[in-house]
């Protein structure tokens, strides 16, 4: 018996517009009102997903930073897991010199080094913004991720010198094509969520998950019902090749899933 429904949000939740549609939010809704419990699992920072969860209007919890840090339904931290200071240091003086546009999420700010108005227009539904700022200046504690945003073709060498030199320390995986993140070792949305199931007392066979990107590979592998976007990476797709698979986020393949699998059984 399905008990709880996870669900990544870019490429899985939101559409290409980066919103939350009004059947998603409906659907939603509806599994809430059936007793099934819903969570969030995203790379995003969580004060721009505690905003995008509003706008469900149900209780939920909060998996963010690719499960660097865990909030409960009331909006209490339950779990946070930074990247050591002397790693940060050690990714900054890597990272430097790539043509790669750096990013950090500190606590609750999303810093950079310099504007990147693309990047703001994906968080336009919940109006998170980043602050500029020198990197040779900024506090390396509380540090929860990394990531880095250029074409893969420049991406590619400097995940390959971060594998190189910090691969037994850290967490580091594309989540798509044009996106590099860097989180501690032991951080992953999977990990995260084996957390919150002990203390929910849910068993992951008990658990349908959405997603679409390889940072979902462990989440996915986790639960009893992983369900994967038709706009999945080919990677993701191949290392999961007997989950199921609903349209794709541009078609609301969450609710068109969930409404024609689990809110219909409680219909007939």
């Amino acid at each position: 018996m399905i008990k709880l429904v996870v669900i990544d949000l870019d490429g899985t939740l939101l559409n290409p517009e980066h919103t939350i549609s009004q059947i998603s939010i409906h659907t939603l809704q509806q599994l809430y009102q059936q007793g099934i419990e819903i969570m969030l699992a995203t790379g995003r920072h969580y004060q721009d997903v505690y905003l995008l969860a509003q706008q469900l209007q149900i209780p939920s919890c909060l998996i963010t930073s690719n499960g660097a840090r865990v909030h409960n339904e009331q909006a209490k931290l339950v779990y946070e897991n930074h990247i050591p200071e002397y790693l940060v240091h050690q990714i900054l003086s890597l990272s430097s010199g790539y043509e790669v546009h750096r990013n950090l999420y500190q606590q609750d700010l999303w810093l950079v080094e310099e504007p990147n108005e693309p990047l703001l227009n994906i968080h336009h539904s919940s109006g998170f913004e980043y602050q500029i700022t020198n990197f040779d200046d900024i506090d390396c504690q509380h540090i929860d991720k990394f990531y880095f945003n250029a074409p893969h073709q420049k991406l590619k060498p400097l995940q390959q010198q971060l594998m190189k030199k910090l691969a037994d320390q850290l967490y580091i995986t594309f989540t798509t094509e044009n996106y590099l993140e860097v989180m501690n070792k032991g951080v992953s949305k999977g990990q995260a969520l084996e957390k919150v199931l002990i203390q929910k007392n849910i068993k992951a066979s008990d658990v349908m998950a959405f997603g679409d990107g390889l940072n979902d590979v462990d989440m996915l592998k986790l639960v009893g019902y992983p369900i994967i976007m038709q706009n999945a990476h080919p990677d993701l797709k191949a290392q999961l090749p007997s989950a199921a698979q609903t349209k794709s986020n541009a078609e609301d393949g969450v609710a068109y899933y969930l409404q024609t699998h689990l809110l219909k059984s409680f219909q007939s």
